[in-house]
């Protein structure tokens, strides 16, 4: 494992560690700050797509209580890029929970936390499918597990953005996205995923995500505490209300007056109480 220096975020300067882990897939850039149980954060696929950049926000309020890990996923940020060869053989999907997976053993951790927004959510609802007895608890935002709807505005947009990429790279991904969405993301997550992300990956990763089917069988045998959220003008939002509703041990809260990305960017004050409910509800025991 290699380190690198440690550097300050957000306003009340958290300490971020960060380490390179290498793995059978590729080397994952992660950044740790807090400590306690571990909560693992799981970034989208859009712009800010890195798990600093998405969450530098919320990271004072969470590593009071918690070892706050931030990884950048395959195909992001400072981690490996998966080859042709490699998404052939496995989903993008299959080969970040298996890498993620890899990472956090070597890291020591055996039971985590899990929060994620976005493709973050998707993940981890692959999660806790293929690895329950890993997962404390599943935090899930903006997402559901069942097959994607490839004419939704927020796949549109990242289609349209991948197309812009392809002479524009990364500036002209970000633009794209946000024009078709009438968004514009703030700084410095906006900066972030123009330095930080290749657009061949990201286009790789998205024809990845287009084939597969849905990432969870049978929701009603699930037993992992749950929180689910989204946006009330989200796309997602029915999907992910229904998956609540077929996870025996979850909860679902429909984010009035958001869409799928203002849910992300400025909702944490009506989010953070329930995810710190949940999370306190569902802590390791011995």
């Amino acid at each position: 494992m290699t380190t690198t220096e440690t550097d300050h975020i957000s306003q009340a300067s958290v300490q971020l560690r960060h380490s390179t882990i290498p793995t059978p897939h590729g080397d994952i850039a992660v950044a740790e700050a807090g400590q306690g149980a571990a909560l693992v954060m799981l970034h989208g696929g859009g712009p800010g797509a890195s798990g600093v950049s998405n969450y530098h926000q919320n990271l004072t309020a969470l590593t009071q209580n918690f070892r706050v890990v931030l990884p950048d996923q395959p195909g992001f940020g400072d981690s490996y890029r998966p080859t042709e060869g490699d998404l052939e053989a496995a989903s993008i999907t299959q080969i970040t929970v298996d890498a993620l997976f890899e990472a956090l053993d070597e890291l020591g951790i055996e039971r985590v936390h899990f929060l994620g927004s976005s493709w973050g959510a998707r993940l981890g609802f692959a999660l806790g499918e293929h690895a329950p007895e890993r997962v404390l608890s599943l935090v899930l935002c903006g997402n559901q597990p069942y097959d994607w709807d490839l004419e939704s505005p927020t796949a549109q947009a990242v289609a349209a953005a991948i197309s812009a990429s392809r002479e524009g790279g990364m500036g002209g991904f970000v633009e794209a996205f946000e024009s078709t969405l009438a968004y514009r993301f703030p700084e410095p997550d906006r900066t972030w995923t123009i330095e930080k992300n290749d657009p061949l990956a990201l286009e790789a990763a998205w024809r990845s995500l287009r084939a597969e089917g849905p990432v969870s069988q049978d929701l009603t045998a699930w037993r992992v505490p749950c929180l689910i959220c989204a946006g009330e003008a989200d796309e997602m939002h029915d999907a992910a209300s229904r998956a609540a509703a077929e996870i025996p041990s979850a909860r679902f809260v429909s984010l009035a007056g958001h869409s799928h990305i203002s849910a992300f960017y400025e909702a944490d004050d009506l989010l953070l109480p329930h995810i710190l409910e949940l999370l306190r509800s569902a802590a390791p025991t011995g």
